[in-house]
């Protein structure tokens, strides 16, 4: 996390899902976390007060003590985020959680819920929601047992190298040596039988059990999916096997070239690497495995890298969220916790801004996500053609650019130039339309992001934003300090009515 998102996340205040410790005090960090497990998931940060002040750990810590006590107090075990952030010169802690998917979790025999800004003990009503949903959970697909697996189906040195990892990672409580023991711990073996999610992770021929874990890796040797393929694979192997093919196929793709027809040159440029392989394992994580025709498909084109599988975003998150710090809720809990032993989660609901920022770091077109008939899209694209103006190169580089279907840059249109007379310039409603193209797909940004992104002078954004503000298209949020600028809620609803129409 930047140091400017703490500050932006602090300023937001305490709420169901964020939560402020000013001190450094284990019980009341996993008192607060389990509260957060019961609820929604979200954010604690540690060294901040109640009003919100960013004051710093004073005391000595280490991470991997905070981590051990964490996983061996809070029942049941749940992948836990922990991780430094330094802000002028002070040390915080921020730890990141998931919903629970068993609940209700507990520390020193008590059950906490998160209600609004304050943690609290949970009454009898709410543990009975809690135990209801733990009931529902057990049903879910990834603990339905499969009838025929046996012992000898699986990959016992993939679970050993799992154990090992995990505990050289610090992130497991389970310390023995015993396979079977660990599989139940983790609910992949119950009641003498092994789950969906077990084959998915660790059978030696999954695809025997379950066909749709197998993965389509295609590649074309120009956009036209008609002509004749330069690759085209079934790959098998459980999740960890099938991510090591794709990471070394990512790895020799080498430099890519396309050529420009306007330009009348050609461009030679790389997909970054973590990047591809970010996207990569959230789609194994994510993807839907409950049906027996899903599919998750990686196509190669030469000025695209496309990875598209059976599934769908959570009810309550839309694709503009995954440009930004959001709540992260796996499809498949009990997969994603084995995926987090071995830390290729780094920072819960931070993968797809990592991917992001190593496209941008690369010099490459923001990648764009899309949702319809249950499947999710990750799109990677080449670099861009530049138009030879400066400026509009800038805002055509912006994240606008790419993730806004053409109804929607109608709607932005109509309304820039209902909001502003005839006498503002063309250049001028263009970088307006920019600008509100950019507060809709990131929700919200500031004057320096704006002067950094079409740089202009500070002054000449400020009457940008005051044309907005005029029009009534833009409200301020936040103190002085720290402004920030969003589309008014009527205009954003618009917004988002027009694009899931079209």
């Amino acid at each position: 996390m930047e140091n400017s998102n703490l500050k932006n996340l602090v300023q937001k205040g305490e709420n169901d899902t964020l939560a402020f410790l000013e001190d450094l005090d284990l019980n009341q960090i996993a008192i607060t976390l389990s509260s957060l497990l019961n609820h929604k998931g979200g954010n604690l940060i540690v060294g901040v007060t109640d009003s919100g002040k960013l004051k710093g750990i004073s005391n000595q810590y280490n991470l991997s003590d905070i981590k051990s006590f964490l996983i061996n107090t809070i029942i049941p075990e749940s992948p836990i985020e922990v991780f430094e952030e330094l802000f002028n010169g002070n040390s915080f802690l921020i730890f990141k959680v998931w919903e629970g998917t068993r609940q209700p979790y507990i520390f020193n025999g008590d059950i906490y819920y998160r209600k609004g800004k304050y943690t609290s003990k949970a009454d009898s009503k709410e543990l009975s929601a809690l135990i209801h949903d733990r009931q529902k959970s057990e049903l879910h697909w990834e603990r339905q047992a499969s009838l025929g697996f046996e012992w000898e189906d699986l990959d016992h040195k993939g679970i050993q190298s799992v154990m090992n990892d995990a505990k050289v990672n610090n992130r497991s409580s389970y310390q023995g040596e015993d396979e079977l023991e660990f599989l139940s711990h983790y609910g992949l073996f119950n009641n003498g039988s092994f789950s969906n999610a077990c084959i998915v992770l660790f059978s030696k021929n999954p695809g025997q059990f379950l066909p749709q874990t197998r993965v389509r890796l295609t590649e074309y040797p120009s956009n036209k999916t008609g002509d004749s393929l330069v690759r085209d694979e079934l790959l098998e192997g459980n999740l960890f096997v099938i991510r090591e093919k794709l990471e070394k196929f990512v790895s020799g793709m080498g430099t890519k070239s396309i050529f420009s027809h306007e330009e009348w040159r050609r461009f030679d440029f790389q997909y970054p690497e973590k990047a591809l392989q970010e996207g990569i394992i959230n789609a194994l994580i994510h993807r839907d495995y409950s049906r027996f025709n899903s599919h998750l498909t990686i196509s190669i084109y030469p000025d695209s890298f496309v990875i598209a599988n059976s599934g769908n975003l959570p009810e309550d998150m839309k694709v503009s969220d995954l440009k930004k710090n959001h709540r992260s809720f796996p499809a498949n809990p009990d997969i994603a916790q084995i995926v987090f032993l071995l830390g290729y989660i780094d920072k819960l609901g931070r993968g797809t801004v990592k991917i992001i920022e190593e496209c941008k770091a690369s010099g490459l077109r923001e990648p764009k996500w899309t949702n319809k008939s249950n499947e999710v899209v990750l799109t990677f694209y080449g670099p861009v053609a530049n138009t030879g103006n400066e400026s509009e190169d800038r805002a055509n580089n912006s994240k606008d650019a790419y993730v806004i279907n053409d109804a929607v840059d109608d709607a932005v249109n109509d309304a820039v130039n209902d909001a502003v007379n005839d006498a503002v310039n063309d250049a001028v409603k263009t970088r307006l339309k920019h600008t509100v193209k950019l507060m809709y797909t990131e929700n919200s940004v500031t004057l320096k992001d704006l002067v950094s992104r079409f740089n202009s002078s500070r002054a000449t954004i400020q009457r940008d934003l005051l044309l907005l503000n005029a029009g009534n298209l833009i409200t301020r949020i936040g103190s002085d300090k720290y402004r920030e600028y969003t589309l008014n809620d009527a205009l954003k609803k618009q917004f988002d009515a027009v694009r899931n129409n079209n």
